[in-house]
């Protein structure tokens, strides 16, 4: 069996172009056919590799995973003290006085505290009360706060809840002429318990 003949330059481009082009053709057309053709290709190499749509996470070791998750919470932890400090203080209220309040009866042993801040251009005042000694009330109940006149609840100044053994701190804002009562009281308010409702359990002496 005869090998096959290498194609002229002429029977592959014919007459076209100059002298020096066909010349120039015509080293690079024997380097090609000295050179031979190409190996051909392995059975592995003739089928392109599958490529998976997804791609492959690299995973850390046990160890840097676990490390990695305590540091993210501690930054995390870190990022909302701040916000805590920063966002949820509020500086601006400076208390001018501070009023004691004492437990009656059985709540003998609460003891509570009102921390006055001075009034805005409107005659709102701010205030802090602080209680202690306060029993968890029954499902539906609520502790208030109210101005006395007479030694009677008469003016409410908000509301709160309390937890047995526990220290509650609310913020509130009053807009009544202190001057025009003489003191505080703590009373309790529970739906279908006539016993607790009204019935001050922490009260001030003076106002």
């Amino acid at each position: 069996m005869t090998e096959p003949r290498a194609p002229d330059l002429r029977e592959l481009v014919g007459d076209v172009g100059s002298a020096e082009e066909l010349a120039r053709l015509e080293r690079v057309h024997e380097a090609l056919v000295a050179a031979g053709p190409p190996a051909e290709l392995s059975p592995a190499l003739e089928a392109p590799p599958a490529v998976s749509s997804r791609r492959t996470a690299r995973l850390l070791p046990r160890r840097r995973r676990e490390a990695a998750l305590v540091l993210a919470a501690a930054a995390l932890a870190v990022v909302f003290a701040v916000g805590y400090f920063v966002g949820g203080r509020d500086d601006s209220f400076s208390a001018r006085r501070v009023v004691e309040m004492h437990g009656v009866g059985a709540l003998a042993s609460a003891r509570a505290s009102i921390e006055i801040g001075s009034a805005d251009e409107h005659g709102n005042w701010p205030f802090v009360l602080t209680v202690e000694g306060l029993d968890e009330l029954p499902e539906g109940g609520w502790y208030e706060l109210y101005l006395t006149k007479g030694g009677k609840p008469v003016a409410p100044c908000g509301s709160f809840k309390a937890h047995r053994g526990a220290t509650t701190t609310v913020r509130m804002n009053g807009g009544y002429e202190l001057r025009w009562y003489d003191g505080w009281a703590v009373t309790a308010h529970v739906p279908g318990k006539p016993k607790w409702s009204g019935k001050i359990l922490v009260r001030t002496d003076t106002i």
